[in-house]
């Protein structure tokens, strides 16, 4: 039997485990909250919960377990070397800077020189720069709870609040002269990023746009629980850690058994069929909920656990807000598109666009774009918001692809609003049965539950 490599790490929402069988290349990871249907999860133990499910999903036992380690104030592994390790193995580079910054770091930061069969602390002459703690220290002067507010503080410097617009420039200059030092001490033009900093767009497309680097990378999970995969290498395990994929998935017939167990009506559709109904809908102001193969690693949807919408309706905003998250008006929505098509529609923010020499792919919506016909895309951006997530879809993901060239061929722009699939104040649906209680419990007009189609 191959060995299997189990990973956990602990965020505030709660803990996460990542195993990697080692012969069969397989890797699974879930955070725990994405099981107990409660958005912080406060267990004081392992992730037993994600733990099994894993298990359950590779067809393997606890016994089958042969090398175990952890992240934290308990654990065994050094939580910026697992971040490094994850963001760098994740790239698929031969050799990168990689930058860790995180609100706990002594001085805000660590550095490493990667290649590929070695590795090096650098920068030990650079200073502090506590970028994540100053952001922490912002979220809470205007009245949010730090770490875990800073997402409505990006927000609401990107719709042009005067304080926090302000203070995330500044903090942005630090980043690019720590960059800029950090150059220096490789000769690499590629650059990793990990830590709860870069869940933040501004800055992940600021090191993108500086010119610095070539290439930038942010794994698909950056933040804490994201260094159990980090661990799980560390512990020597191998295998392709790059997709955003790593969650469970649940077979046809364990859908169709939840279905008629919850005595629910429903129509089982060919593809062709499903994505017409899905379309027809979306283009008649319906909230979609798409729901497909493995659930997402991290905290953005990526075409798997979405909820879809006409981003040229002119009440989706008003419908997001009013019968699904409940966000505050100034919170704009990511988008989806092709990745061939992103340079018709999209440029980087105002601002950025001296330095990179094009426009960089954002499979994991890690990057903000500005949208080259404002007044087409008015309908999702906020007052005062001039840019918006953007993921970036290839023929890695053919089903989601699909769906995006059909919406193009009937509308003539292959572009949707796409948000994370989930109830108010809870976490990302992994199981079919989680997605039926959210559909059935918010605005969601339809849901494509694999092939599987119901309707309100």
């Amino acid at each position: 039997m191959a060995e299997l490599y189990v990973g956990t790490a602990r965020a505030r929402l709660g803990p996460a485990a990542a195993l990697i069988d080692a012969e069969r290349g397989i890797v699974a990871a879930c955070e725990e909250n994405r099981l107990t249907r409660a958005m912080e999860t406060a267990t004081a133990g392992p992730p037993d919960r994600a733990i099994d499910e894993l298990l359950r999903f590779m067809n393997r036992q606890r016994g089958d377990i042969s090398r175990t380690g952890a992240v934290g104030e308990d654990g065994d592994i050094d939580p910026h070397l697992a971040h490094a390790e994850y963001a760098f193995r994740a790239s698929g580079f031969d050799q990168s800077l990689v930058l860790v910054c995180e609100a706990h770091l002594p001085r805000g930061w660590s550095a490493w020189q990667f290649a590929t069969a070695t590795r090096t602390e650098v920068g030990g002459d650079v200073g502090a720069y506590p970028i994540a703690a100053a952001y922490g220290q912002l979220t809470q002067a205007l009245g949010f709870q730090p770490m875990r507010d800073e997402h409505l503080v990006e927000a609401m410097a990107r719709s042009g609040h005067p304080e926090a617009a302000l203070t995330q420039q500044r903090l942005g200059e630090d980043f690019l002269a720590l960059l800029a030092a950090l150059c220096t001490f490789t000769t690499s033009r590629k650059l990793c990023l990990s830590g709860g900093l870069f869940f933040n767009t501004f800055f992940t497309t600021l090191a993108a746009a500086s010119g610095l680097f070539d290439d930038t990378f942010v794994p698909p999970h950056p933040g804490r629980n994201g260094t159990a995969v980090g661990a799980a290498l560390l512990l020597g395990a191998t295998g392709d850690v790059s997709a955003p994929y790593l969650g469970p998935s649940y077979a046809d017939h364990e859908i169709k058994g939840t279905l008629e167990n919850c005595k629910l009506s429903f129509d089982l559709m060919h593809e062709a069929q499903l994505m017409d109904n899905v379309l027809h809908a979306v283009s008649r102001g319906r909230l979609v909920g798409w729901y497909h193969g493995r659930l997402e690693w991290g905290p953005r949807a990526l075409g798997h656990r979405s909820v879809l919408a006409d981003p040229f309706s002119p009440h989706v905003l008003e419908n997001l807000n009013g019968f699904l998250k409940r966000r505050p008006a100034y919170r704009a929505y990511g988008v989806s598109v092709p990745a061939a098509r992103l340079d018709d529609f999209f440029a980087r923010p105002d601002g950025l666009q001296t330095g990179a020499t094009r426009v960089q792919k954002s499979p994991f919506m890690q990057y903000e774009y500005r949208p080259r016909d404002p007044e087409k895309f008015r309908t999702i951006l906020p007052p005062g918001v001039k840019s918006v997530r953007v993921h970036t879809v290839d023929d890695s993901e053919p089903r989601f692809l699909r769906l995006l060239e059909l919406w193009g061929e009937k509308c003539g722009t292959p572009v949707l609003v796409n948000t994370s699939f989930n109830g108010f104040h809870e976490p990302l649906v992994c199981s079919p049965r989680d997605a039926i209680r959210v559909f059935y419990g918010t605005g969601l007009d339809t849901l494509a539950l694999e092939n599987f189609y119901l309707r309100k």
